[in-house]
């Protein structure tokens, strides 16, 4: 699959308000940010998948700013892969969570917030 082609594919879930991955066809490897070729075992036979968007909290911490507390961190999904994101709400290790991806001023904006079980 071409670079164009995955960023592409990539835009249109997340314009549906959805997380893409990436997952190496040869390897089954699976991974967030963009590129052409596996980083596991550097195939170009790879696919964009919608994922799920729920996982658990790896790792968080709290970054103090002039007069804001941003709570940031590590998910690790359901489909193997981990991703940075900011959380919206106080959490810890483990606690299980869903993401959501937007896109504005070309930027991508990845939020998780806590799952109520």
């Amino acid at each position: 699959m071409r670079l164009e082609e995955i960023y592409s594919n990539y835009d249109k879930i997340v314009q549906s308000g959805d997380l893409p991955y990436l997952k190496c066809r040869n390897c089954n490897y699976a991974f967030f940010y963009i590129r052409h070729i596996c980083p596991k075992c550097g195939s170009k036979n790879l696919e964009v998948v919608k994922s799920s968007g729920v996982g658990k909290v790896f790792s968080w911490t709290k970054i103090f700013r002039k007069n804001e507390t941003f709570i940031y961190g590590i998910v690790e999904l359901e489909e193997g892969f981990r991703i940075y994101c900011n959380f919206a709400d106080d959490v810890k290790i483990g606690d299980k969570v869903k993401i959501k991806i937007s896109i504005s001023d070309n930027k991508y904006h990845i939020i998780g917030s806590k799952l109520q079980i």
